[in-house]
């Protein structure tokens, strides 16, 4: 969840760490620091409470200078979020960030204070400084100092380590926590690439050093990293520091254009990625779509699809509902026995799963901790594995048997969107693969390539009621709570609209099937409250209707969304918003955009930060 860059090379660095860090705001923060050593002199530190305009406001006070560096922002855990407890840590001659929690760091305490040292923050990243020092103490060499001193550390986590002593290294151990390396080569005067190296970045992720490199080495777990201007090593944090351990790893090339991670001229990420849904879409299609046959083109999964008599989905959050999503999908379309769990949950009720289980895992980063460890727990009993995910080399991606990536390009804004509706389509066409994998009809009307190509068109015509939607959020912002409801396929999207409006407006937003209403929800309806009914006229439209009647008798306030030619619908909602809805699964991607920009106005409306909603991060890189 916390942010890390670091880069030894040829240039000033105080600059590349900055926009670094900026580049990794979307994880979400609450203080941020710097430090860069100008040789003999020793790393200085910046830090501060707050966001990173604190850094920089310092650097034009106090310009740090050198050319190896580290920065972090920090998602608090052990410590109140202050300058004290802000990193980079300071222990001796060694300087410190660090991602993750190590559980035992009360008895490291307590070790260390007895020891004499003086431990200033109430971190627990502060303690591997003293552990290096110690080490030090004890006559190991700095490099084995710090692999000695890690393998004391119980929990996820990852360390980015420098040291006076040594003004040209960088030492990174991955363990659990992602983290990757890169170097990018010199630049002659014509802007040709020479052979020799500029210099060696660090970070927590890709995107942080995306505009110098695109090609990134995913460090593994218990890698341990010497960076150096000239490039990095690799070794084991098990094995001595020596070159018989070196290890290789396969660098990932990512295409992921550097414009992607700017705002293109609209005033969030979150709007801008609503926006890039379309194209999202339309990538996604071409990754899988076979053009001959116009059939999805998924192989790799059709052993597992053969073998399994039953699926379960492991995810959190967003990635949740799209699960829900695609147990409708795969029970609907596919005849297979589907069951959708919390990855925060599932490794600890003991899963019935075996070698006929297909247990497929989603994530939009592939670093979500409780995710990672469910599938882990699910290859532990013996099943087959697969992943739906958005980042190539990603640890998710890495450790699932077949990954199936979406093509949603880089998502900044911590309320996911287009992973969102990327996955679904992922889903859809996993959907049609396994019923055609176990010669089922399928109606291609409903599902297959007519519906794809004209997925986008429509998510298109969404964006046309973007300032309707602004406007009701004026008439409807004083409401107390905000209830979401559907039935059948678009209750997933009810969750998803609900966990939309939370996330970033703070104001209470629940989900219900429609159904659900009476058993004890509707007991909080009255004129004060508002309920978005997702109604589509499918099947279960008069359920629906009858439902949303019960809310009308009540004195709820009525924003409904179905279909545009639903007069019915319109005349009985206080406020109504009419889309292209058709007699197919469409209507899942559809109903979800609206409701994408119902939260970002209300945000807009109440002057919350739309892009970094506070005591939450992009990537949750902790259990």
């Amino acid at each position: 969840m916390c942010g890390i860059i670091g880069y030894v090379g040829n240039q000033e660095c105080a600059s590349f760490l900055l926009t670094g860090l900026k580049r990794l705001e979307y994880r979400g923060y609450d203080s941020a620091g710097i430090a860069c050593c100008n040789g003999s002199n020793g790393f200085k530190i910046l830090k501060a409470e707050g966001k990173l305009e604190n850094i920089e406001r310092q650097l034009k006070q106090k310009p740090l200078t050198g050319k190896t560096g580290i920065g972090h922002t920090r998602w608090a855990t052990h410590g109140k979020p202050n300058y004290i407890n802000a990193h980079p840590h300071r222990a001796g001659s060694t300087v410190l960030v660090h991602n993750g929690i190590s559980e035992n760091y009360e008895e490291l305490r307590q070790e260390l204070t007895s020891k004499g040292y003086k431990i200033v923050s109430e971190t627990d990243s502060e303690l591997f400084g003293h552990l290096v020092e110690d080490q030090k103490q004890q006559g190991l060499s700095f490099l084995e100092a710090v692999r000695t001193a890690f393998l004391r550390l119980k929990g996820s986590c990852s360390v980015v380590v420098v040291n006076d002593e040594y003004p040209d290294l960088i030492v990174a151990i991955r363990n659990g926590t992602s983290l990757v390396v890169s170097t990018t080569p010199e630049l002659s005067l014509d802007g040709k690439a020479t052979k020799y190296q500029d210099g060696c970045f660090v970070a927590s992720d890709p995107q942080a050093i995306l505009e110098h490199s695109s090609t990134v080495t995913y460090l593994e777990n218990e890698d341990f990293a010497v960076c150096r201007k000239s490039g990095f090593e690799i070794y084991s944090v098990q094995k001595p520091i020596k070159p018989q351990n070196q290890l290789k790893r396969k660098p990932i090339t990512l295409d992921w254009p550097l414009s992607s991670l700017d705002k293109a001229g609209f005033p969030y990420y979150m709007l801008k990625e609503i926006h890039e849904q379309p194209r999202a879409l339309l990538d996604t299609l071409d990754n899988f779509i076979e053009r001959d046959t116009g059939l999805p083109l998924m192989k790799e999964v059709a052993p597992l699809l053969l073998s399994t008599n039953k699926v379960q989905f492991v995810a959190c959050g967003t990635a949740w509902h799209a699960a829900l999503v695609g147990k409708y999908l795969l029970e609907k379309v596919a005849r297979i026995p589907t069951e959708v769990d919390l990855a925060s949950e599932y490794r600890h009720r003991d899963p019935m799963v075996g070698p006929d289980t297909l247990v497929i895992a989603i994530s939009q980063s592939g670093e979500t901790a409780d995710t990672i460890a469910a599938l882990r727990e699910a290859k532990k009993h013996g099943a087959m594995t697969a992943a739906i995910c958005n980042v190539r080399g990603s640890t998710l991606s890495r450790e699932a048997g077949v990954t199936l990536y979406t093509a949603a390009g880089p998502e900044i804004g911590v309320a996911s969107t287009k992973a969102f509706t990327t996955q679904i389509l992922v889903l859809m066409m996993l959907a049609q693969y396994g019923s055609i994998c176990k010669k089922m009809p399928l109606d291609l009307d409903a599902l297959g390539m007519k519906l794809y190509v004209k997925l986008p068109h429509l998510v298109q015509e969404v964006f046309s009621s973007e300032k309707n939607i602004e406007e009701i959020v004026k008439q409807i912002a004083k409401s107390k709570g905000y209830l979401f409801v559907a039935r059948g396929r678009l209750y997933p999207i009810a969750l998803e609209g609900a966990l939309k409006m939370k996330e970033i407006t703070y104001l209470h937003a629940e989900g219900f099937a429609a159904g659900e209403l009476k058993h004890g929800p509707i007991a909080l309806v009255d004129s004060s409250m508002t309920v978005i009914v997702l109604a589509p006229q499918d099947e279960l439209y008069e359920k629906t209707f009858s439902n949303l009647q019960e809310i009308k008798a009540r004195g709820g306030k009525i924003l409904a969304i179905g279909n545009k030619n639903d007069q019915r619908l319109q005349k009985c909602s206080d406020y109504f918003l009419g889309y292209p809805f058709c007699s197919d699964w469409s209507d899942i991607l559809v109903a979800t955009v609206p409701l994408q920009f119902l939260a970002y106005y209300m945000a807009i409306h109440t002057g919350t930060n739309v892009d970094q909603p506070r005591n939450l991060a992009k990537s949750v890189t902790v259990d």
